[in-house]
């Protein structure tokens, strides 16, 4: 047997033992009254009744335990962008929000186009962040650069169909399938923003989001699904598409029941439609744009029956400033890490989701399509990383609230039922009752294929 540690379960063996009483905790199909022992980062013991002594005991008075959820697309920004978010408050928000691990995206400046970039924004982010996070690198063609993104610790190669981080004659295919075999070759997932540039409106005055809304139509996104789709079958990679917006792409994508490929939606495709453009502005505009009503309907019922594989917020935030210019000049996307969770918890106290479900899109199958195998789950073993939440209480969304930079939303003012009480990352309670307990440099710089 090798005794030896790692350098991480040395940097978690001194981290103080935490024990959560008397809480509702979920288990793989139902909740259970009980207690969880943490030690040393991990959870060592689920019970109902626990008597062994700890650092820190928490008294969670029938609160629900869940394991910590897994956002694998958001945008941090930091480095040149951390006007609009830093690591630091970008892992605040998601603390907030429920999550306790994170996979940034690549379209960061400067952009994470080359392992060296990769490494570099990990050690910018090492000290700064309160939750655990990866990173996405950008999709190449090069067989060996992409092999050096691997070893570099990249959870996937992002491939941006409409316009590439890094450049590629996208609208070749043979180019299509050098980045699909090159993922192939480095063992690398490929997640795919399907809209196909050559039907997405490029001239003309546009005087409204709405206007911009409908001129990029779905066809965009039906197009690219279906060209990925056939290169893929040719090539075999594992490919998962984000933020899929139209239920007929998710058909496309389910009807093939590939275990190579997988998709995700986001809480603002489910839940809103592209009449929220019309009252809302910039606020609700993003890519891909909301969609009509029966399209959002659709896309909700799909996700509700399982058809989806993850939820995932698309956390994208920018100023006012440059969210509040002509439709054309206006950055699209929104924060999302923050509002996630109550919604769908919302969802699950009407009625109109399932608490399992839940759980499947927003922790256990995260963790299971970016291969974080300690994470997701509420075992002995498994990382102590778990959300505290209080089914019961009820609140407005602010975004003035916000620890995001980014203090907007399309759903301010909503009613919800359900709110995030602690959140503990590692065994460590980072977030409480509102406010951020712990500080900066508590969570760790996760790395594909490797798992403590």
């Amino acid at each position: 047997m090798n005794n030896l540690k790692s350098p991480e379960s040395e940097k978690t063996s001194g981290l103080p033992s935490l024990i959560i009483r008397d809480a509702n905790i979920w288990t793989k199909n139902d909740t259970t009254r009980g207690s969880i022992l943490i030690e040393h980062g991990r959870i060592q013991k689920i019970a109902r009744n626990i008597t062994e002594r700890a650092d820190e005991e928490i008294l969670a008075n029938g609160l629900l335990v869940l394991p910590g959820l897994v956002d694998a697309h958001v945008h941090l920004r930091d480095m040149n962008l951390s006007y609009k978010e830093d690591f630091t408050t970008g892992t605040a928000a998601a603390a907030a929000g429920g999550f306790t691990s994170v996979i940034d995206m690549p379209n960061s400046l400067p952009p994470t186009d080359s392992a060296e970039r990769l490494r570099e924004r990990a050690r910018r982010a090492s000290g700064k962040i309160l939750v655990n996070v990866g990173f996405h690198a950008a999709a190449v063609k090069d067989q060996d650069a992409a092999n050096e993104m691997k070893s570099a610790g990249a959870f996937s190669m992002k491939l941006y169909l409409p316009n590439p981080i890094a450049p590629l004659d996208i609208d070749d295919d043979r180019v299509v399938v050098q980045v699909l075999d090159a993922a192939k070759q480095a063992s690398l997932l490929l997640t795919v923003h399907a809209e196909d540039a050559t039907k997405l409106p490029r001239t003309g005055e546009i005087k409204t989001f709405a206007e911009l809304v409908r001129l990029r139509r779905g066809n965009a996104e039906t197009s690219a699904v279906r060209r990925i789709l056939r290169l893929q079958r040719r090539i075999g990679c594992r490919v998962h598409f984000c933020h899929v917006s139209l239920p007929s792409s998710l058909s496309a994508i389910s009807n093939l029941s590939s275990s190579r490929l997988s998709s995700e939606v986001t809480p603002h495709h489910t839940l809103l439609s592209e009449n929220h453009v019309m009252t809302l502005g910039w606020k609700a505009w993003m890519v891909p744009p909301l969609r009509s009503p029966k399209d959002t309907r659709k896309l909700f019922h799909a996700m509700k029956m399982g058809i989806p594989t993850i939820m995932a917020t698309d956390h994208a935030p920018h100023t006012v400033k440059e969210k509040a210019r002509l439709p054309r000049k206006s950055s699209p996307g929104i924060p999302g890490l923050e509002t996630a969770l109550s919604l769908m918890l919302t969802m699950v106290n009407n009625g109109k989701l399932s608490l399992g479900r839940l759980v499947s899109l927003l922790s256990n199958n995260p963790a299971k399509v970016f291969d974080l195998r300690s994470k997701g789950r509420l075992e002995s073993g498994a990382d102590g990383d778990l959300v505290l939440v209080d089914l019961k209480k009820r609140g407005t969304i602010d975004p003035e609230k916000f620890f995001s930079k980014a203090h907007y939303s399309p759903f301010e003012g909503w009613k919800t039922q359900g709110a995030v009480h602690t959140t503990i990352v590692n065994g460590l309670v980072v977030y409480r009752d509102g406010e951020i307990v712990a500080k900066p440099g508590g969570g760790k710089v996760l790395k594909s294929g490797r798992h403590e």
